[in-house]
């Protein structure tokens, strides 16, 4: 489902912050080397597993979250194209929604696209985008069914 260890060579993908009950980022991805075509709303069935452990829901909690897949901080990583060229640039693009500290998981990221050497070359750009940004219908209803369990 995701990967915790760092990639053999940078990867494009995506990822979800699952946010721990002791209050730390869990980043879980999944790079489009592991699967064709990773989106964030069928990869949201494989999340609610961890929610619903970290957070010991119930069935019926699970299956109220089953559509919110906007619920929590996601992100997407992609390579850097140059459009007037018409070649990739050999950067990478962290998109995000700004909904969590960059700082908290920048590290986390990094590593599970296989990004911290390019990282260390100034070859990662973190940018906000707003396809990434939480929904706060999908949020509401995330943090009432947490805080039933």
């Amino acid at each position: 489902m995701s990967t915790t260890k760092q990639a053999r060579s940078p990867s494009e993908g995506i990822y979800y912050v699952v946010p721990g009950k002791d209050g730390h980022a869990i980043v879980l991805s999944q790079r489009e080397d592991e699967i064709e075509n990773a989106t964030h709303m069928f990869f949201w069935e494989k999340i609610l597993k961890s929610i619903a452990h970290e957070y010991s829901l119930k069935p019926d909690q699970i299956e109220d979250l089953k559509t919110n897949y906007m619920a929590i901080p996601r992100g997407r990583v992609v390579k850097d194209f140059d459009h007037q060229t018409f070649k990739y640039t050999g950067k990478y693009i962290v998109l995000h929604g700004g909904d969590v500290p960059v700082t908290q998981i920048r590290n986390l990221v990094e590593q599970d696209f296989g990004l911290i050497q390019l990282s260390s070359q100034k070859k990662v750009l973190w940018k906000v985008d707003d396809h990434e940004k939480m929904d706060s219908k999908d949020r509401k209803i995330f943090l009432e069914v947490i805080k039933k369990q």
